[in-house]
């Protein structure tokens, strides 16, 4: 990116505001936001990823993809936001929602469009929230204070007021990236003072992400704008093409197999942006598309783990500082994802990460030092990127991979135990946990047949959300649709359940006494989601046998084959 251009454009934007800063403070203001602006462009202009460890420009490697509002296809986001001050950016993980965050913020400084100021909504549970207060004033609203607090860190605005009357002048675009990682102990604080701030200076822009499934997607006044993925084979060859800028035979080889009339069932699944560049990445060890996700993860791991490389010194071995074998290895990093994801650790400090090890480190026997095992991870294995002393993994899915790998360590009830509390927790967080659930379903499928289907139902009839009772507004009556969607979304994971739920729904009635549900309905899909819950809701007792009924079986599958081999001859 051209610093000098990124430099005139901050200029322009400036004067922008420059009449709500007091004179007296103006040259001094004026020139720590030219170079707060100038310094986070140019830090977003360039990016480290897994198949580029040394820094290159986002615009080299920048693939645009399309976006979905109410079924019509936007492929100009600058056009579409114009008309609008509020948008959630919706998508999968490894969809590209951060890049794309990234590559808009530079286009609002290069094309002086607004002032844009970035917050990670992870970054709030850090904060020590209080009980939430009614009538709050705006000094006391923890997203102004978490902008302004950025603000004059970077010493631009010498106190809140000053900020305050920036804010007002609506020459701003704020961006919340990652809903989907706010802890749930404080959620509905933060939820709350974000709606209250945006209401406070609703002539600015405010975009924010996160994956389906939250109750950002339900806030007020806000558009869901659906990221879509590589559309076609064409969209994933150019996107290849992209990605290995300067290495075209590399890139040629990649595009001839993908060509393959037997890779073409994979296409779909390769049209998320993470899994084609983890795909790439393990390429050369495994040329074969694997048909699942886990098997991706696996793949990439094995690839960087024994043939650590880069694509301009193919064939080059890092040594591993920590000299662990690969079980020990594996069982470290796979303890610390657990420990760090269920305490809402997406990004940390290295003091953090050395915690987290000690304790790791008691329930195994091999010793090892924790800086060179983070400096494995860093360099050798380089899934891990540090960016100031804030450590965070190449992407959150990573870190869920290893989550979900963990369960091979325990034993068969404590795996029933974790799952109950998963279960438990998806409920909580209103599918934050749903990726992890999918991996686990590939990797475990047995356990989860076995005991998370049960308790995933349990949590259902536990759900007060469901209780048929008149809900006080009707976005109270959509959240109920969109859970169950979520919650019927887990259960088709294991084909084996999902047809035995599919013939329940089909042949089982509900009665025209609680039908609030059925009434608040606005389109054919949430009219067929209040019959299926009204359903499950008034056949609960058939429903649990149904599941009884499913393990029993599941139990006894292999009961023939194991008296067939044992059986005396």
């Amino acid at each position: 990116m051209n610093e000098k251009l990124i430099i005139e454009s901050s200029k322009l934007l400036l004067a922008k505001i420059s009449k709500y800063i007091e004179p007296k403070f103006k040259q001094l203001t004026d020139n720590k936001i030219l170079e707060y602006i100038v310094e986070t462009a140019t830090n977003f202009s360039t990016v480290r990823t897994i198949l580029h460890k040394d820094s290159v420009e986002l615009s080299e490697i920048y693939f645009p993809l399309d976006f979905t509002f109410k079924n019509t296809i936007i492929n100009d986001f600058s056009s579409f936001i114009e008309s609008r001050n509020k948008v959630s950016i919706v998508a999968t993980g490894g969809a590209g929602k951060t890049t794309f965050i990234k590559h808009f913020y530079i286009q609002c400084v290069v094309e002086n469009y607004k002032i844009p100021i970035i917050f990670n909504f992870r970054d709030f549970n850090n904060f020590e929230i209080k009980k939430t207060v009614k009538d709050k004033k705006i000094i006391e609203n923890y997203v102004f204070i978490a902008f302004t607090d950025h603000l004059i860190f970077n010493k631009i605005g010498f106190d809140d007021k000053t900020i305050e009357k920036m804010f007002e002048s609506g020459e701003f675009v704020f961006f919340l990236d990652g809903y989907d990682e706010l802890d749930i102990n404080k959620k509905s604080i933060i939820t709350k003072d974000f709606m209250d701030f945006v209401s406070r200076f609703n002539k600015n822009k405010f975009i924010i992400s996160t994956r389906p499934y939250t109750a950002a997607t339900q806030l007020d006044g806000f558009d869901n704008i659906y990221l879509n993925g590589l559309g076609n084979l064409k969209q994933i060859e150019l996107f290849i093409q992209k990605q290995l800028i300067g290495n075209s035979d590399f890139a040629n080889e990649i595009i001839k197999t993908l060509q393959n009339k037997n890779s073409l069932k994979y296409i779909e699944l390769l049209s998320n942006p993470l899994f084609l560049i983890l795909f790439i990445n393990s390429f050369e060890s495994y040329p074969k598309i694997p048909p699942k996700k886990t098997q991706f993860y696996w793949q990439v791991f094995d690839a960087l783990f024994e043939k650590h490389e880069t694509f301009s010194k193919r064939g080059y071995r890092r040594p591993k500082l920590s000299k662990l074998d690969r079980e020990n290895f594996e069982f470290i990093l796979s303890s610390f994802c657990l420990a760090s994801y269920f305490q809402n650790l997406f990004s940390f400090t290295e003091f953090e990460f050395e915690n987290i090890l000690r304790e790791v480190s008691k329930n195994i026997d091999k010793k090892f030092n924790s800086a060179h095992f983070l400096e494995d991870l860093k360099v050798s294995i380089s899934i891990l990127v540090e960016d100031g002393n804030i450590l965070s993994f190449i992407h959150r899915s990573i870190q869920e991979y290893f989550v979900a790998r963990h369960l091979s360590n325990l034993s068969e009830s404590d795996k029933n135990n974790f799952l109950k509390i998963l279960a438990e927790k998806q409920n909580e967080k209103n599918g934050q946990h749903t990726f992890l659930i999918e991996l686990i379903s590939e990797l475990y499928s047995y356990e989860f047949k076995k005991y998370y289907i049960k308790h995933h139902i349990t949590e259902f009839y536990k759900n007060k959300n469901y209780y048929l009772r008149d809900h006080k507004i009707l976005r109270d009556y959509e959240k109920v649709y969109l859970d169950f969607e979520n919650f019927k979304l887990i259960l088709t994971y294991s084909n084996d359940f999902k047809k035995p739920f599919e013939e329940f729904i089909k042949n089982k009635q509900f009665s025209n006494i609680n039908i609030n549900l059925l009434i608040a309905a606005r389109t054919k899909k949430q009219t067929k989601i209040a019959q299926e819950i009204l359903i499950l809701y008034e056949n609960k007792k058939d429903f649990f046998l149904l599941i009884d009924d499913f393990i029993n079986k599941l139990d006894n599958s292999n009961k023939p084959l194991i008296e067939f081999a044992f059986k005396k001859r």
